[in-house]
């Protein structure tokens, strides 16, 4: 039994295609993601430090993430973007947030890393 050239040339395309489709799809993998604030109630008149640290589910860390924060008040329309955000090793990172007046925040932080899915994370504070 004889097989037609045509089916040859459908089984290379197929098998070209199914190559190009594995080379082209990423699989991200889950990421771990703590947030925390150092002062116990951050105060209006200064900067207040938002520390992170990423890791895979391995526990080795993520570096060169992207990290974006911004914080509004919960009770009035007020916004405050992301004014600076650092890396600072070993899957540490610190973003600075000026909460110029008192009352309660959310800070809302998202982290962005290749490979990995994008976290987000909120955190409430009471500014005093």
């Amino acid at each position: 039994m004889r097989v037609r050239p045509f089916f040859w040339l459908l089984l290379a395309a197929s098998c070209i295609g199914i190559l190009i489709f594995a080379a082209t799809v990423q699989e991200h993998v889950p990421a771990v993601m703590q947030v925390h604030i150092d002062q116990q109630h951050p105060a209006p008149v200064e900067l207040t430090t938002v520390e992170l640290h990423l890791a895979d589910t391995q526990g080795l860390p993520i570096e060169e993430a992207r990290i974006f924060s911004s914080a509004n008040m919960t009770n009035m329309d007020m916004v405050v973007h992301q004014s600076s955000a650092k890396y600072l090793g070993q899957g540490n990172y610190a973003a600075q947030l000026p909460l110029y007046m008192a009352g309660p925040w959310a800070i809302s932080i998202r982290a962005e890393a290749v490979g990995f899915d994008t976290l987000h994370q909120t955190l409430l504070v009471q500014v005093q």
